[in-house]
């Protein structure tokens, strides 16, 4: 009889516990700089190829549809890009992606283009994953910085 009550009450407590375990809390991805390259420089600008390391801190596969940053570098802000291609990541996957960044050299101060001439940088991406999975559609955000080498 105690034995038979015992067991109720395991079975009752699982079975509460079974939802709130589906209800877990979504983390965001976790985007890490990985390095700046400058590329083709003219007149008035020049491009920059950001790579980025996307990870996925939760079980559960998502989908980033597309992610959108302002970049700084040295505390300077540099401006805005996007990675408009989707990146499928499994749970607790992890994949690289490689953005291409127009600086207008016209608009930013001498101090800022001086930063672009140094061998390595303090670079920090600031934005928002557009996300879907399981979990629906969801917007997460983003605050990442990393010391890195600035290639050229």
């Amino acid at each position: 009889m105690l034995m038979q009550r015992t067991l109720r009450r395991a079975r009752v407590l699982v079975l509460a516990l079974v939802p709130a375990a589906g209800c877990a809390t979504l983390k965001a991805p976790i985007l890490a700089v990985d390095g700046l390259k400058v590329g083709d420089m003219g007149l008035s600008g020049v491009a920059l190829d950001v790579g980025f390391r996307v990870r996925n801190p939760n079980p559960e596969p998502l989908t980033i549809e597309r992610f959108e940053y302002e970049l700084f570098v040295n505390g300077n802000r540099l401006g805005r890009g996007f990675e408009p291609k989707g990146l499928e990541l499994a749970g607790y996957g992890e994949t690289k992606v490689r953005t291409r960044f127009d600086v207008n050299l016209l608009s930013l101060p001498g101090a800022v283009k001086d930063v672009l001439r140094q061998d390595r940088v303090r670079a920090r991406a600031k934005g928002r994953f557009f996300a879907t999975g399981s979990f629906g559609r969801k917007e997460l955000d983003f605050d990442s910085d990393a010391e890195v080498d600035l290639g050229r």
